[in-house]
């Protein structure tokens, strides 16, 4: 059981640093992405429109999901499905980009990395997910194969550290 225990934990320990080592320092930190900056208030956006109320975490923290209707964005030529905006605690933690296509995900990722700084070689390669990581944001592009779909996050460092409870994945799909 102890071998079980311990390979289990070499594991996931491997797993972390793998994933870690899978990360491309963000340059030019944006500290919001598109205008929104990160920790405003809600109320400073009027147009934006709830979601999805997320609930609270076992911190207490209220997570709420909003959208702008009618909000239409296009990036290096990949028109975006769908833009969602979390707030915790009324302050906005991250921003969630949908789109469609193998072809739009590879038109994202040279539109971070002209911004935001190239990928090495072994970053290249990670074909379902690349993330480059600043000290006030996180930016995450993801694509599945399968449902070719794919997401594109900016996460606000601090409020993502400080409510780490909460899953930057889930944004009402």
């Amino acid at each position: 059981m102890k071998r079980f225990t311990l390979a289990c934990v070499v594991m996931l320990m491997l797993t972390v640093t793998a994933a870690s080592a899978q990360a491309a320092k963000l340059k030019d930190d944006p500290n919001g992405f598109n205008g929104h900056t990160w920790g405003k208030s809600v109320r400073e956006y009027p147009s934006f429109a709830r979601l999805l109320d997320l609930g609270s975490t076992d911190a207490g923290t209220k997570a709420v999901v909003y959208e702008n209707p009618g909000e239409s964005l296009t990036l290096n030529g990949v028109t975006l499905s769908r833009i969602t905006y979390r707030f915790l605690d009324d302050q906005l933690e991250s921003i969630h980009v949908s789109y469609q296509g193998r072809q739009n995900r590879d038109k994202l990722m040279r539109w971070i990395e002209e911004r935001h700084g190239a990928l090495s070689p072994s970053e290249r390669k990670m074909i379902t997910s690349v993330r480059w990581i600043g000290d006030k944001t996180t930016v995450d592009l993801s694509y599945n194969h399968a449902t070719d779909h794919g997401t594109l996050l900016f996460i606000s460092r601090a409020l993502g550290q400080r409510f780490n409870d909460i899953d930057h994945t889930s944004q009402g799909d």
